[in-house]
């Protein structure tokens, strides 16, 4: 009988790890699926669905709309949104910058080569 009890408990918990996975698989599609259809949206529908997500964020952490606190939240979202745009702007300044650098270098070992 004890078997039996720990084999359902261990087949309950691969149940419910499936069940975990395919919760984050479709997180990890629905977020695939938003992010290619954000390319698609207008910045005004862009401006929409971050204040949607935004409201629905600080409602979330607790703050009543239209209070102190879910201004501040609403505020602390969009400079969450403005450093993570500068942060993906300077990761492509640098990958450009890179990129231009091994331009350079290769151009440099083809003259190098060329003269030799």
């Amino acid at each position: 009988m004890i078997a039996a009890r720990s084999h359902g408990t261990i087949g309950m918990e691969n149940h419910a790890t499936r069940l975990s996975g395919r919760t984050v698989l479709s997180i990890g599609v629905a977020t695939i699926l938003a992010l290619t259809l954000a390319g698609c949206m207008s910045a005004e529908e862009r401006r929409q669905a971050n204040l949607y997500a935004d409201t629905g964020t600080c409602e979330a952490y607790g703050a009543d709309y239209g209070s102190c606190e879910h201004a501040e939240c609403m505020l602390q979202q969009q400079h969450r949104r403005d450093q993570r745009q500068l942060m993906n702007l300077e990761k492509a300044r640098i990958a450009s910058e890179t990129a231009r650098n091994n331009m350079e270098i290769i151009e440099a070992i083809r003259e190098r080569r060329r003269l030799d």
